[in-house]
């Protein structure tokens, strides 16, 4: 299951159980005399209100632990030293640069997504840590760990030899509409 999907899924979800209990609860609440029925689609009904909003709070939760950063027009560059967590970061016009050497990688697998309408997208990851790079861009380069492609519509898949073993392992997803991809690893 995708990212995108977990992400709309949980909310999806809890949108349908709000509005399936909402009119369960509607309906058994007309000016007819409660029975055994209507008490059992009002307690229905509040179940599934509560399931709604049960799985919107979990998914709102979900993605308050993802590290969101957007800008409409202008750069985003890394700071010296950070710790990096899953994250989303986009620009319409602009560029992104991610210097990741002197970032502290948690252990196990970070997934960042850099996205970019127009504009250069540039990571530099420390060495030793594990990566695998989907990059795309409509019009452009895209140049992952020396594997370069130019044009229309390029999409390069690249990851790197011991990956699942890795202690850190950074699972980049980088986009562009009109643009470059570059993502370097260094040597030591």
């Amino acid at each position: 299951m995708t990212s995108r999907l977990r992400d709309v899924l949980a909310l999806s979800i809890g949108l349908y159980l709000l509005a399936f209990g909402a009119l369960l609860l509607l309906d058994s609440s007309s000016l007819r005399p409660v029975g055994a029925p209507g008490l059992v689609e009002g307690a229905a009904g509040f179940a599934l209100i509560a399931l709604g909003l049960l799985s919107l709070l979990a998914a709102m939760r979900v993605r308050r632990f993802a590290r969101r950063l957007s800008r409409a027009i202008g750069h985003v560059h890394s700071a010296e030293a950070f710790a990096v967590d899953d994250a989303v970061v986009r620009t319409v016009v602009g560029d992104i640069l991610l210097d990741l050497r002197g970032a502290s990688l948690p252990e196990g697998e970070t997934e960042l997504t850099l996205l970019c309408w127009l504009g250069t997208v540039q990571v530099r990851a420390p060495h030793g840590v594990g990566l695998a790079v989907t990059a795309q861009t409509f019009v452009g380069t895209v140049d992952v760990l020396g594997v370069r492609e130019e044009g229309l519509i390029r999409d390069i898949e690249v990851r790197t030899d011991g990956y699942d073993q890795a202690r850190c392992r950074l699972r980049l997803r980088l986009s562009t509409v009109v643009g470059e991809i570059l993502v370097v690893q260094s040597e030591r």
